[in-house]
């Protein structure tokens, strides 16, 4: 009897193990950003950045639109050129109030090149966050990649504010992308002519990144 208790336990333990909920973590492993987008438009995605996000001086088409032709979703681009968290913090309002499931989160480069430090960053992509929460909309960070060429002299703060986005994106439980390791050295990745905006094959790592979150 002793034998067929124990037996009994040990399959009941192996079962609950099968539905433990995946701890959220930052990297490109393809796991879902999964969540609940309430009354949110699933086939709807809006992606919020710098130039990075824009497509300004990247070569072929802006990561959202790529985003778009992997998923089927609509995919609305909120990049602008030399934002930097802070304006992201600030929009992310009137973004949520187009109720997208999802939010595509990716700062931190400009915030480097301008000397804002990585507690600063880490705080506003923190509101981001929250924002994105309170409203339904299921958050999915990228950290910001590694820069290269002539900008490599802010690569080390890029570093320091990938790993605080990392961070931040544990702390709150987010689906999250670590670009900055994804890039390996960059060479591949990033427009030769600056080392800071995307290459078509770097345009196409961030849109595959986000796409297999959503």
């Amino acid at each position: 009897m002793k034998a067929l208790f124990d037996r009994l336990l040990r399959m009941f333990a192996a079962a609950a193990l099968l539905v433990l909920p995946l701890a959220s973590g930052c990297e490109d492993d393809g796991g879902g950003g999964g969540g609940d987008v309430g009354d949110n438009n699933p086939e709807l995605v809006a992606c919020i950045g710098d130039s990075l996000t824009q497509g300004y001086k990247c070569e072929g088409a802006p990561y959202p639109s790529r985003i778009a032709a992997k998923t089927g979703k609509t995919v609305l681009n909120f990049g602008v050129a030399g934002a930097t968290s802070a304006y992201g913090a600030s929009i992310i309002s009137s973004v949520v109030a187009r109720k997208p499931g999802y939010v595509c989160i990716l700062f931190g480069s400009n915030d480097a090149i301008m000397s804002r430090g990585p507690e600063h960053a880490a705080a506003n992509i923190r509101a981001i966050i929250q924002v994105c929460k309170d409203h339904s909309c299921v958050p999915i960070v990228g950290t910001p990649p590694k820069m290269i060429g002539g900008h490599a002299s802010f690569d080390p703060a890029a570093a320091a504010i990938a790993a605080a986005i990392k961070a931040v994106a544990k702390e709150m439980g987010v689906a999250c992308v670590d670009f900055y390791s994804a890039f390996g050295d960059g060479v591949e990745f990033l427009n030769p002519d600056d080392g800071l905006h995307l290459s078509d094959a770097g345009g196409e790592k961030i849109a595959s990144g986000f796409a297999s979150k959503l």
